[in-house]
């Protein structure tokens, strides 16, 4: 059943106001707070892991540096004895080609000579002996220069292959530093955001938890505020209430005394509900009324339909028609203007609806 218009924006706006009241804009979950602490945690060890391996591939780094340094050393030390060592071969080799161009110009002369100036043949053979002696040891003397320059060009060639490597390794390993630094400064922007995140969480969540607190303590004193004039009313009640009369009980049909108040061509009692008054408290709840001018009720199938003299819709019985939420239909339940019988449902619970022609 539908109710009055007026009796439909009274109820949505008190749905509302309760709305705005009860509801947060953003509920945190205590779940929330957890994931942004797990994930602010496991952030923090993450960074300082990256810091310790930084830590770790910066000495490496150092170390590599310092192999490279006596490397550098090494070279040249190297390069300065195989300057000394090309000039000491260059020197022989001059030595030597000059002595061989003395001999070669010279060699027949030199020959005749030693022959005549010997005291014998021995000495004119060992004198002969002596200028080959001294022309293998200049060849000797080339081939070992040679073998020493060859041997530090070899060794100068293995330190440059063993720089290369270094080199390489320390480039490598600058790169992997370069990534973890940025690695690093990724992880303590994102370490940075969640903390912020956090933070405004835990505020969000203290906040919401004194509202709560705030909404409990309301409700109570609602609560307490609603029983006080709940017991005042119906103190008033129990004072204004007129008693029935005795034929009022199963038959229906008669309506309480004293002066009526019109309403158009309708006399209705002044005690009870009126169109004027729209909605009263009695016998322990709230009663409103349906006017069948708003949508016509006749599906409900009441027997003996008729519209009394107080504009209320009664049946055969003469029993006002109702709709009530607390009372099974066909229970008869006194009203303020006589009593009823409940043929319909959807008043809400507390109330009761008066069908009428008003």
């Amino acid at each position: 059943m539908k109710r009055s218009r007026k009796q439909h924006i009274r109820c949505g706006v008190a749905l509302a106001c309760a709305l705005m009241t009860a509801v947060p804009s953003i509920p945190v979950q205590a779940s929330q707070v957890n994931n942004l602490e797990n994930k602010t945690s496991n952030l923090k060890n993450q960074l300082d892991g990256l810091n310790q391996d930084l830590v770790a591939i910066s000495d490496k780094i150092s170390a590599t540096q310092k192999k490279i340094d006596q490397s550098d050393n090494e070279v040249y030390r190297l390069e300065a004895s195989l300057k000394i060592s090309y000039n000491n071969e260059e020197k022989q080799y001059e030595n030597m080609k000059t002595r061989i161009k003395y001999m070669y110009e010279n060699g027949s002369s030199t020959m005749l000579t030693l022959l005549l100036k010997a005291d014998s043949m021995a000495d004119f053979l060992n004198k002969a002996d002596f200028i080959e002696n001294v022309t293998e040891y200049d060849r000797n003397m080339l081939e070992n220069m040679v073998k020493v320059r060859k041997g530090i060009e070899e060794q100068e060639k293995d330190l440059k292959k063993q720089q290369q490597e270094l080199s390489d390794l320390k480039s490598q390993m600058d790169s992997e530093e370069q990534q973890l630094k940025n690695k690093a400064d990724a992880t303590s922007t994102d370490l940075n955001d969640f903390n912020k995140k956090l933070k405004a969480a835990r505020a969000e969540q203290a906040r919401q938890e004194e509202l709560k607190k705030k909404q409990a303590q309301q409700k109570t004193q609602q609560t307490k505020t609603a029983k006080k004039s709940t017991s005042k009313k119906s103190s008033t009640k129990k004072h204004n209430k007129k008693p029935s009369s005795n034929n009022s009980g199963n038959t229906g049909g008669n309506t309480t005394g004293g002066s009526g108040v019109r309403h158009g061509n309708y006399i209705i009692p002044s005690g009870g509900l009126t169109p004027q008054k729209g909605r009263i408290t009695y016998n322990g709840h709230t009663e409103t009324y349906y006017s069948q001018r708003v949508l016509p009720g006749g599906g409900l199938g009441i027997p003996g339909r008729h519209i009394a003299s107080d504009g209320t819709i009664r049946d055969s019985g003469n029993y006002i028609v109702l709709a009530s939420d607390d009372y099974p239909k066909g229970t008869v339940v006194q009203t303020s203007l006589g009593p009823g019988k409940v043929y319909d449902t959807g008043s809400g619970r507390g109330n009761i609806d008066l069908y009428t022609d008003w």
